[in-house]
């Protein structure tokens, strides 16, 4: 301001007025009088000021202002130089001040300038500059924490008033931790710059706890019982574990309502909580009390679901599980909606609305129920949008699709191509497939279809250790070093590319496959494999170890059906050629140290005859036909569906060798949930295998069936279940021609992410009849009969970082010199 500003300023201070810092309010009883008040900061002026003509603003002069720019304050101001002055874009004008966020009061004055001019002087009044936030005090949480949850980076100034907000602020940080007696002190410090420091100072106290939950009035359900079902849980010894037993007083609501509808599923249909008492402890623990009244308890008397032209009443009903004698249920009710409309909606009439009645008899404590349908219009599908996939082809999800554009939508036609799209193991496995309907007209609808991609590609080097629990032709144990780069969907295409080499003391092994599932666009399986393994079989007892060289490879081609029938629909055909050689580093010789004389003799001269049929080497060519249908909903973690494989091979000798055989096996999986999706899964396994040798021909010692172990029967060793030459009180698995054997599991997660699950299982099984029977005399010959054992346990799995699995079985039927149990241990090391 100029000097004769300041003069002009100090002589007509009778003609300075202050307008609203808030709003202005025009007198309607005098035109030009004005009412001002400022409500936000400590300064509050008023004063009635008349303006008789309007006037044009001369200048706007901003002063108090030591770090805000001018521009910054008159920028967001709502009036402008040389404009007509109007008072009521003050109040305004002072609310875009205070959004900077820098200013503490602010002021708004005028000064009259002859008759027609105005100068508008804003007086401001700037927070003190922040230079640091400090906390003192804070242990539950941390100081990386709070600043996630409260932005302080962007706070340039502060006065008191805002600190208070900020104590607030953290303080519901900590109620959300359950701290209920904390206490925070804040202050400013103000260096010579005339810069602050913010300083938090925060006593915690004990976090409040929930001591006991009790109930009040629950005649017909148990304190336990209702106790499971809460949001709110007890403090418990492992509540440092699973974070129970916080008291957050928020949860009480849904708790109330959890109770609620847990009684009226139980037939009490007017129960409800009358009160929920609150006690503190002088240690600022909780005793929660619920009380509740019962009410009595109703039981469903009629249910009507009237039909129409397209579908009877009789129909409907028969669909329904609700029935009359059944208790009131509330959520039978919610099942019995969802399952009409499921009906309806299976017939194109996707918008079908039900509307419940429920017309309870206080006199007989019954209900009566009728379920009106309004089906509105049948539903036709416009187009399909595919939204989220990034890296897999459109052309790759649809033709998992089962809808038309211009059919009806229904149903039963999205949830089989949602479970066909999840199968295909591209997508998150919890929610990573779903359905958006978009409705355009009462009869026309899109269809997005939601994906959320997961990882599909693995490349790693591995340190492994154990036995492989997916075939049960491997014995391996001991240290080994693996590298693979794999897959399942390759550049978006739905090729699957495979990859490992493998090398340890028992085995070298290099596997290469890839797989296109869809040739030409067509649903026509191709794919091919070459090998080369060297496998090490180290578990016997009268012979030395033996090395197998195993080179081939294979190609196999096929179709998949695509008939409408549910049961029929996806089944697959496919044929494989292959051929392999097969050679070993050194015959095994027999040695039976625990007999002498004639016996021993005897014994290794039998023992030296299966040796020589068991591992003979030589070239065979081989022919497979497979028929096998996969309908399970996730290929990594399914928790419903059913996948079968049946196989046929025959191998015939060539170049001179003396190898063949016939192969016939059957491998089906049954997966269901039995709580939630995927909190408890029931899986279902079952394997029969049967072998015909050629007259006078041998055939590889991997390819007859070895009973027992991680593949198979766990709680056992490998080939513990079927034919062994047994001499002297220890025995060798020679394999036999016939197998059987199931596995039962509940599975279960163990983290959300499903990364890590546990298990419960069941095996049992065995192995019969060793094609080499008549060259053994009965007494080195043992467990040649069927002979079903079992055994049950425990497992762990790990996906990640590393594979990991870990399972513990226990003999149901353990034999003398057996161990009780046995454990399997695969565990990989990557890096």
């Amino acid at each position: 301001m100029s000097s004769m500003s300041r003069k002009r300023y100090k002589k007509n201070t009778a003609v300075l007025f202050f307008l609203s810092i808030l709003f202005v309010v025009p007198d309607t009883h005098s035109m030009g009088n004005y009412s001002t008040v400022d409500n936000n900061t400590p300064q509050t002026q008023q004063q009635n000021v008349a303006i008789a003509t309007p006037r044009r603003i001369k200048k706007i002069i901003v002063m108090g202002n030591n770090l805000v720019p001018d521009d910054a304050i008159t920028n967001r101001l709502t009036f402008k130089e040389k404009e007509l002055f109007d008072p009521r874009k003050t109040g305004p004008s002072i609310k875009n001040l205070y959004k900077l966020g820098r200013l503490r009061n602010i002021t708004i004055q005028a000064e009259h300038i002859g008759t027609d001019e105005i100068i508008i002087y804003i007086f401001v009044e700037e927070k003190t500059l922040i230079k640091e936030v400090i906390f003192r005090g804070n242990s539950a949480i941390s100081e990386k924490d709070i600043r996630k949850k409260i932005n302080f980076d962007d706070m340039r100034g502060l006065d008191e008033q805002e600190l208070k907000k900020f104590i607030r602020a953290i303080k519901r940080l900590y109620l959300d931790k359950g701290f209920h007696r904390v206490v925070i002190d804040a202050r400013m410090e103000i260096d010579k710059q005339n810069k602050a420091q913010a300083i938090f100072t925060i006593k915690e106290n004990n976090r409040s706890l929930v001591k006991r939950i009790l109930f009040e009035g629950n005649e017909h359900i148990r304190s336990k019982e209702l106790r499971s079902i809460l949001f709110t849980h007890e403090d418990w010894i492992g509540s440092m574990l699973d974070k129970t037993g916080i008291y957050q007083p928020d949860r009480l609501e849904a708790d109330k309502h959890m109770i609620e509808q847990f009684y009226q599923n139980q037939g009490f249909l007017n129960a409800h909580i009358i009160d929920i008492k609150q006690n503190m402890d002088q240690y600022g623990n909780f005793i929660i009390t619920f009380v509740i009244q019962e009410g009595d308890l109703y039981t469903i008397k009629r249910i009507n679901a009237p039909g129409n032209d397209v579908l009877p009443e009789e129909y409907l009903l028969a669909r329904i599980g609700i029935r009359p004698g059944y208790l009131y249920s509330r959520q039978m009710i919610v099942d019995t909606i969802k399952m009409l409309e499921f009906i309806w909606g299976d017939l194109g009439y996707l918008f079908a609305h039900i509307e419940p009645s429920i017309i309870p008899n206080d006199e007989d404590k019954t209900v009566s129920l009728t379920f009106h349908s309004e089906l509105g219009n049948q539903v036709t599908l416009n187009e399909i949008n595919i939204k989220g996939n990034h890296k897999t082809k459109d052309k790759i999800i649809r033709r998992q699709i089962l809808l038309d554009e211009g059919s009806l939508i229904t149903n039963s036609k999205m949830e089989i191509t949602k479970a066909r799209i999840e199968s295909l193991g591209y997508f998150d496995q919890r929610d990573g497939v779903n359905w958006k309907i978009k409705r355009i007209d009462k009869d026309i609808a899109d269809l997005d279809l939601m994906v959320k991609e997961a990882k599909t590609g693995n490349a790693s080097i591995q340190v492994s250790f154990g036995g492989s629990e997916h075939t049960i032709q491997s014995p391996l144990s001991g240290v080994a070093f693996e590298g693979n780069i794999s897959d399942r969907n390759l550049l978006g295409t739905g090729i699957r590319l495979n990859l490992t080499g493998k090398l340890s003391k028992d085995e070298q092994n290099v596997l290469f496959n890839v797989t296109q599932p869809w040739l030409f666009d067509r649903p026509i399986h191709l794919s091919l494999d070459a090998y080369h393994r060297r496998l090490g079989y180290e578990e016997f007892n009268h012979t030395r170890p033996v090395n197998e060289t195993h080179t081939g490879g294979s190609i196999t081609t096929g179709m998949m059906t695509s008939w409408n029938h549910q049961l029929l629909r996806d089944i697959f055909f496919r044929t494989t050629v292959g051929g392999d050689h097969v050679r070993y580093e050194s015959m095994p010789s027999a040695s039976v140290f625990s007999l002498d004389g004639t016996q021993r003799t005897l014994a290794e001269q039998q023992y030296n005859t299966i040796l020589t049929r068991l591992f003979e080497p030589g070239n065979y060519v081989w022919l497979a036909l497979h028929a096998g249908q996969e309908k399970k909903n996730h290929p990594i973690h399914p928790s419903r569906g059913l996948g079968w494989l049946s196989r046929a091979q025959c191998a015939i000798p060539s170049l001179g060798s003396n190898i063949g055989f016939l192969k016939f096996d059957i491998d089906t999986h049954w997966y269901t949930p039995i709580i939630g999706e995927r909190d408890l899964v029931l899986h279902l396994h079952g394997y029969v295998g049967l072998i015909h040798l050629f007259k006078n021909r041998a055939i590889p010692y991997r390819e007859l069936f070895h009973i027992g172990g991680p593949a198979s029967v766990r709680g056992f060793l490998f080939g513990q279940l079927g034919p062994q030459f047994n001499a002297g009180g220890t025995s060798d698995s020679i394999g036999g021609k016939k197998a059987l054997f199931v596995n039962v599991e509940l599975i279960f997660p163990i983290t959300p992410d499903l990364n890590m699950k546990g298990l419960l299982f069941y095996d049992g099984g065995t192995g019969w009849d060793t094609p080499f029977r008549c060259d053994i005399t009965q007494n080195f010959l043992k467990n040649n009969s069927f002979h079903y054992r079992h055994a049950v346990g425990v497992g762990i799995r790990l996906l990640s970082p590393v594979p990991l699995s870990v399972d513990w079985g226990f003999k149901i039927d353990p034999r003398k010199g057996e161990t009780s149990s046995e454990v399997h241990f695969n565990m990989s090391y990557g890096w």
